[in-house]
């Protein structure tokens, strides 16, 4: 599949609620979770690409906890859901529950290599 089949197919099959994508090489020897606005600012359209799945917020999430491995954890402040990280020993971030927030984790704690 190349970069601007996915374009069109993200485009009919994204549904509300949907902020990242995960996508693999043909190879299924690399994997990349990201968000789907910036997947579709950087997807060459001349690029291969094996295959997709596009993910919403609670699906996100399980991989954040994977990655996380108990740094990370849900909870409430004021009212709002937020996002406790443990991202040194001697530092916890309050973050909100937002994609923005969760691709930051995720790319933090993955180190850029993630395996499913």
């Amino acid at each position: 599949m190349r970069g601007d089949e996915i374009v069109k197919q993200i485009a009919e099959q994204r549904k509300e609620g949907q902020f990242f994508i995960k996508w693999w090489r043909k190879e299924e020897d690399w994997l990349d979770l990201d968000l789907i606005d910036t997947f579709l600012q950087n997807v060459k359209p001349d690029e291969e690409i094996g295959g997709f799945d596009l993910l919403d917020m609670e699906e996100m999430w399980t991989y954040v906890e994977k990655v996380g491995a108990g740094r990370v954890a849900r909870t409430k402040k004021r009212g709002e859901e937020v996002i406790l990280w443990q991202k040194k020993p001697d530092q916890e971030l309050v973050c909100p529950f937002t994609p923005e927030s969760l691709i930051q984790i995720f790319d933090v704690e993955s180190h850029g290599d993630f395996v499913d």
